[in-house]
């Protein structure tokens, strides 16, 4: 018999450890004293300590170890365990990966004497929405924002208050560049967006702005005028990282307009997938 020390040090475990499998019914001593609670070991339980560190080091978790060698797993359900953590290993590696990427494109960027970038590129995940719109085409910087307003000011004329911001929905053109066609919209709750297409006659058509899973979004604070170099900066983000644009419309939405057009806001939204 091994007092829990003697056994510790032998299976380089800590006794902390040993009381807690102790504790959860995973490995239990050969003897406790009756009288002092002290707990006893011996070498026959070594292997099946082994066995239990080993299947730790798998990255299977108490609980799961606890149902493999306590309650007796199928190794039918053992095959599907491990090909999840096998699954949720190769997830990891593949983003730490992609990080290891990012990390060494801005350790790259500061060796040629850049500084802080001027645009970050995030990945976010976009909830769909409810929204009215109106649709244009040809339209150009003013023609653009002079429907916007306007589409602003039918909302307040009906006393319905936006829940988001301003959106512009750009289609790609054949060239890879935004093209002139564009839908404006506003999201709102879903019982003022019917309510305000019933009474505008078709002035403005109900939509839904869809979910995406993946959005490549960095923002721009400056004129409108001036959100190519944005673009351009989003367009090789992706293509560095290797994601593709999927199908569907560019977003630009628009953060913050008033006061001066030089402290305008805004973010540019694309939808990506990685590539494989």
């Amino acid at each position: 018999m091994l007092k829990i020390r003697d056994f510790a040090r032998l299976a380089d475990i800590s006794m902390v450890t040993l009381r807690h499998y102790d504790e959860i019914g995973l490995f239990k001593p050969s003897r406790v004293d009756p009288e002092t609670g002290y707990r006893f070991y011996t070498l026959d339980q070594l292997p099946q300590l082994h066995r239990i560190l080993a299947l730790k080091d798998l990255g299977l978790g108490l609980a799961q170890i606890v149902q493999i060698l306590v309650e007796g797993l199928s190794p039918e359900a053992l095959q599907g365990m491990l090909r999840l953590k096998q699954a949720e290993l190769q997830q990891r590696i593949q983003t730490e990966q992609e990080q290891f990427s990012r990390v060494a494109a801005r350790l790259q960027y500061l060796e040629q004497g850049g500084c802080m970038p001027p645009y970050e590129v995030v990945l976010k995940t976009i909830r769909p929405t409810t929204a009215v719109s109106l649709c244009l085409t040809e339209a150009d910087f003013a023609h653009k924002w002079q429907h916007a307003n306007a589409l602003l000011a039918l909302l307040k004329q009906h006393g319905i208050t936006s829940s988001d911001h301003l959106h512009f929905l750009y289609q790609e053109s054949d060239d890879g560049n935004l093209q002139n066609e564009l839908q404006i919209a506003v999201p709102v709750e879903p019982e003022d967006a019917i309510s305000l297409v019933e009474k505008c006659g078709g002035r403005v058509a109900l939509c839904e702005l869809p979910a995406v899973a993946r959005m490549a979004s960095t923002l721009h604070r400056g004129n409108p005028y001036t959100i190519f170099e944005a673009l351009q900066v989003l367009g090789t983000w992706i293509e560095t990282n290797h994601y593709s644009i999927l199908d569907g419309p560019r977003r630009v939405v628009c953060l913050r307009k008033d006061g001066d057009m030089n402290d305008y806001l805004s973010e540019l939204q694309f939808p990506v997938e990685k590539l494989l």
